[in-house]
């Protein structure tokens, strides 16, 4: 039998491999079903994605012991991990290696052939021992030399560039030390945000918004989690301002020779062994000088500043990470929570945090239920209410102009963003067209205007292209008040229409991560499950029979009492129940 391997950068029409036979056809990365019935008509075959051969939070399972094994091996003076804060970075490679390895025996004696060379082939030549047949790539390498760098700019913005460049040529502030300027200490304990990105750094502000008499301060590894206009009793600053330049050689020697030997025993593990012959681990040992003079920069900042606590809102972000791993060994309280609405790395990673936030019902039994968080370290408690007397609430029979489309940044899971678009913006436009609506198309921080436009554009009609607005920033109350419904995969905006009573559908069929996101959704009535493109026609037959749940909220949004949270940010209640117990 004769099994085609598609690239998740290469398609069915595009290609020496279009016109010939085959038997199989596997997609290693995720199109929509209207793209599957166009390569079945076209190869007259049988196709399926690589996703059909994960098995869910089993695989994650996987991950998790596969983490485990290295943990306790690389700790610093400090009581610092740091097998355990890397690691992390490895998860998307072994998310990609576990299910090839299933392939690999599932097309075992069959005549094998990949799309381009890349890391899918070179794991799966390793399976299944040279027997793998590769078509030459038509763009060589894509992912060096200027045309490379020239595609990934047009993509970004220029702040979004500016953080590409320092994460790669300055990850450990060298450079950054020596121009950033340092701020005055402050003169009254605060409670610490580490941040990475802008939505980290607003969940931050969120919480501080609960106690007004609590002091922060938002500490921004990069630009993207720089905010301006912060409230009174938040003040920030760049981690860069407390960088250090100083010879770290003899700790780092010591740390990589215990490096040497880890990675010894840990190829002892088949996906370990092969990530290692495939150079994951080539990086390691710089990674490790780096990430320890991020240290020393938080360590400045404690050290500078009056830090009481800290609250971190991403602590999967190895650079976020480490001021959790930090307040722990100086015994100072730490507060985690999430800034999306679930997160599954919970899953593979250890908590370190004295307690992690839920923002309610729904991610609290996902913390524990799913992901195996000890539940006496959750607690239920978001930021401050949300004012939703204020806003418009969804009504049947209120004229709402808009239909909104949330997009993401679908590339982070292998999946083809044109062909998720091509499922669900026509009929969603079509919509629109037939009465007298708007679509919105909501993107991400994360990607870009221009070459989204260029898709929505491939994808729709003249006339479809009409009624269709793409837009950025945040997601506003004027786009939430003006929306008839929303429609996403399975972003956060579904708990934002939800507490609203918006009725928003997850597309089912487009999950590309197996964390069990959209299951959850639906489970605690944040979202309503749709199960085929061929469904989005029939919303609005669904609109005439939805009522909106007021119990949802609940489940969502339930605020932390600001004595509570108070409570939990005071070093001396920290020090008071200790002298209790």
């Amino acid at each position: 039998m004769k099994v085609l391997l598609i690239h998740p950068e290469d398609n069915s029409d595009s290609g020496s491999w279009r016109d010939l036979h085959w038997d199989w056809v596997i997609d290693l990365g995720l199109s929509g079903k209207n793209s599957y019935t166009h390569w079945n008509r076209h190869f007259g075959c049988p196709v399926n994605g690589l996703t059909s051969l994960r098995r869910g939070m089993n695989e994650t399972g996987r991950v998790r012991d596969l983490f485990a094994a290295g943990r306790g091996r690389l700790v610093d003076s400090y009581g610092l991990d740091w097998w355990e804060i890397l690691s992390i970075c490895l998860t998307d490679q072994l998310e990609t290696v576990i299910p090839l390895q299933r392939l690999a025996e599932t097309v075992s004696g069959d005549e094998v052939y990949v799309s381009r060379p890349g890391f899918h082939a070179t794991v799966l030549q390793n399976l299944l021992r040279g027997r793998l047949h590769t078509f030459p790539s038509r763009h060589g390498n894509r992912k060096s030399g200027i045309m490379h760098y020239i595609r990934v700019a047009r993509k970004l913005s220029v702040s979004q560039i500016a953080d590409v460049v320092c994460d790669k040529y300055d990850p450990g502030y060298r450079l950054r030390a020596h121009v950033s300027r340092s701020r005055r200490a402050s003169e009254v304990p605060v409670v610490l945000i580490p941040t990475a990105y802008v939505n980290v750094s607003r969940t931050g502000i969120a919480y501080a918004g609960t106690v007004p008499q609590q002091n922060f301060l938002l500490v921004a590894t990069r630009r993207s989690g720089w905010m301006k206009n912060l409230p009174s009793n938040v003040a920030a600053a760049w981690l860069s301002s407390y960088a250090v330049v100083r010879d770290r050689s003899a700790e780092a020697a010591d740390i990589a020779i215990r490096w040497r030997a880890l990675l010894r025993d840990l190829i002892e593990l088949k996906e370990f062994k092969m990530l290692s012959d495939l150079g994951c681990f080539a990086r390691f040992s710089k990674d490790l000088l780096h990430g320890l003079e991020v240290r020393d920069a938080w360590l400045n900042v404690f050290d500078h500043e009056r830090v009481q606590s800290v609250l971190c809102a991403d602590d999967s972000n190895p650079y976020t990470r480490i001021p959790m791993l930090l307040a722990r060994e100086r015994r100072l309280p730490s507060v985690a929570c999430h800034h999306g609405a679930l997160d599954g790395y919970y899953a593979l990673k250890c908590t370190y945090g004295d307690v992690i936030l839920a923002k309610g019902k729904m991610e609290q039994d996902y913390l524990v239920q799913r992901c195996r968080v000890p539940a006496d370290k959750v607690e239920i408690g978001a930021p401050s209410p949300v004012e939703l007397s204020v806003r418009k609430q969804w009504s049947r029979d209120a004229l709402r102009s808009q239909i909104l489309f949330v997009s993401e940044g679908y590339e982070v899971g292998n999946a083809r963003a044109r062909e998720f678009y091509r499922d669900v913006l026509p009929p969603l436009a079509d919509l629109a067209l037939s009465t007298g609506r708007q679509l919105i198309v909501k993107l991400h921080p994360s990607e870009s205007r221009s070459e989204r436009m260029s898709m929505v554009a491939r994808v729709l009609s003249s006339q479809q292209m009409a009624v269709t607005q793409v837009v950025t920033g945040p997601l506003t109350d004027a786009l939430l008040d003006a929306a008839w419904f929303a429609v996403t995969v399975f972003s956060t905006v579904a708990t934002e229409c939800a507490m609203r009573g918006i009725p928003c559908f997850l597309c089912k069929w487009l999950e590309y991560s197996f964390y069990g996101y959209i299951d959850q959704f639906v489970r605690f009535g944040a979202g309503i499950g749709l199960n085929d493109p061929s469904e989005i026609s029939k919303i609005p037959q669904r609109l005439e029979e939805y009522e909106a749940d007021p119990g949802v909220s609940t489940n969502l949004w339930q605020p932390v009492e600001a004595e509570r949270l108070n409570d939990l940010l005071s070093s001396f209640s920290r020090v008071f129940n200790k002298a209790s117990a």
